[in-house]
C-alpha cells in the first residue's frame, strides 16, 4: 500500500481556513461554534496537535499564568506540557472570555475546551471535527494536486515542516533541533518525527540551499578534478 503524501498548507491557506471558520452558522444552542472551531484550527497549526488530542483538551488543561497546554496521556501513553505561541494564547483567552460571558457554566476544569454547544457539555468527536475541517477546506477552495481535500492530519505535517524550514532559514543545526521537535510533538523517538519530514517544497529548496552554502565549493572542486 503506497503512502499518502502529506499536504503542506501555506500561511495564506491557513488564513483562508480560519476566515471560513468565522462564517460558520451559529444558533441559540451553539452560540460559539465559529469561535470554537477557529481556536481548534489555531491550536492544530501552532501546536502541532493530533486531532484526537485537540478534541480531548479540557478547560483545565490550559494554564493562563504559564501560557501552557497540558496534553494528557495520548498516543504512546505519554503526556506533555506545551508552551503556546503568543498568538495562540491570545486567541485562546479571547475565546474563553467570550464563553465566560455567554455560558459561564461551561467553564469547569473538566469541560471540553473545543465546546460543541448545546445544553450539555459536549466536545467534538474526532470524526465530527474532521467533517467540519473538510467543509472549511472546500469553502476555502483548498485542494491537493489530485483534487482531493486535505486532511486534518496535514496541519500537523505542516507544523513539523514549518518548524524545520524556519530552522534551515535561521541557519541553525537542524539535526540538533530534531529532538526538541520530537518531544514537542509527543513522539517516542526522532524516527517517529522523521515520518512528518517529507522532502517537499519549500523544504527541499531550503535544504539544497544549506548544502550548497556549506559544500558547494567542495563539490565544484571535485567536479573540476574529474574533468
Amino acid at each position: 500500500m503506497s503512502r499518502v503524501l502529506p499536504y503542506c498548507f501555506s500561511e495564506e491557506e491557513i488564513a483562508r481556513l480560519i476566515a471560513a471558520a468565522d462564517t460558520l452558522f451559529m444558533t441559540a444552542s451553539c452560540p460559539l461554534r465559529a469561535q470554537a472551531v477557529r481556536l481548534g484550527l489555531v491550536l492544530l497549526y501552532t501546536a502541532g496537535l493530533r486531532r484526537g488530542e485537540l478534541v480531548r483538551l479540557t478547560v483545565g488543561d490550559y494554564d493562563p499564568m504559564a501560557k501552557t497546554m497540558l496534553v494528557r496521556v495520548s498516543k504512546f501513553h505519554k503526556s506533555r506540557l506545551l508552551p503556546l505561541s503568543a498568538d495562540a494564547a491570545r486567541g485562546l483567552e479571547a475565546y474563553l472570555s467570550v464563553r465566560r460571558a455567554s455560558r459561564p457554566e461551561t467553564l469547569t476544569d473538566t469541560a471540553p475546551l473545543i465546546w460543541r454547544g448545546g445544553a450539555s457539555l459536549r466536545g467534538y468527536s474526532g470524526s465530527a471535527f474532521g467533517r467540519i475541517f473538510r467543509h472549511l477546506a472546500r469553502k476555502a477552495d483548498i485542494h491537493k494536486a489530485n483534487g482531493q481535500l486535505p486532511r486534518v492530519h496535514d496541519v500537523r505535517h505542516t507544523f513539523a515542516l514549518t518548524a524545520l524550514l524556519r530552522w534551515y532559514r535561521a541557519g541553525v543545526d537542524v539535526q540538533n533541533k530534531l529532538p526538541f521537535l520530537s518531544t514537542y510533538m509527543g513522539h517516542v523517538s526522532i524516527a517517529s518525527t522523521q515520518y512528518y519530514l517529507c522532502f517537499l517544497e519549500p523544504l527541499s529548496g531550503a535544504a539544497s540551499g544549506r548544502f550548497a552554502q556549506h559544500c558547494g565549493k567542495l563539490v565544484t572542486s571535485i567536479s573540476k578534478e574529474g574533468e
